[in-house]
């Protein structure tokens, strides 16, 4: 989808997760955005609890339905990778500029756990490919809301691509 800004064009590229959670343990569900016409996608997803990698969703070994396995009431952070198409920017600072990734978790009822908020803490690599890796993380560390047994949670990354 583009949109225009007041800076140029904005690609949205959505990313879909599902948390379901059963009995101490989350499930998480990963679905895939499609990348734009020049290649942008969401590269990666990790999944992080107490410094322990509980599941990696990449873009070439997604399959439908994939889960990864969390615990409940636990801080959990999202690592997450774009692919920036180096027409949008000339150095790592400029794709960092140009690049943003939004994180949205609601209930399965769609009441918001966390409203819409901008992962930051950005840092970029140029692939020597005509592509930027631009990473970022969201630590969800909100003790009145982590992840509850027997609640269904919905997070969305939206990557967005400025020029």
């Amino acid at each position: 989808m583009k949109l225009k800004n007041k800076t140029g064009l904005l690609f949205l590229i959505p990313l879909v997760f599902s948390l379901i959670a059963f009995n101490n343990n989350v499930k998480l569900v990963f679905a895939a955005g499609s990348p734009d016409a020049y290649g942008d996608r969401i590269k990666e997803v990790s999944v992080w609890q107490s410094s322990v990698m509980k599941g990696n969703v990449t873009y070439s070994n997604y399959t439908s339905g994939v889960q990864i396995n969390v615990d409940a009431l636990t801080a959990t952070q999202f690592n997450v990778s774009v692919l920036l198409n180096n027409t949008f920017a000339s150095s790592t600072a400029e794709a960092i500029t140009n690049t943003r990734v939004y994180l949205n978790i609601t209930y399965s009822n769609s009441t918001v756990v966390i409203s819409t908020t901008e992962i930051t803490d950005y840092y970029a690599v140029d692939n020597g490919d005509a592509t930027y890796t631009v990473y970022s993380y969201y630590l969800w560390d909100d003790a009145t809301h982590h992840p509850i047994a027997g609640v269904t949670y919905y997070v969305w990354l939206n990557y967005e691509v400025y020029r």
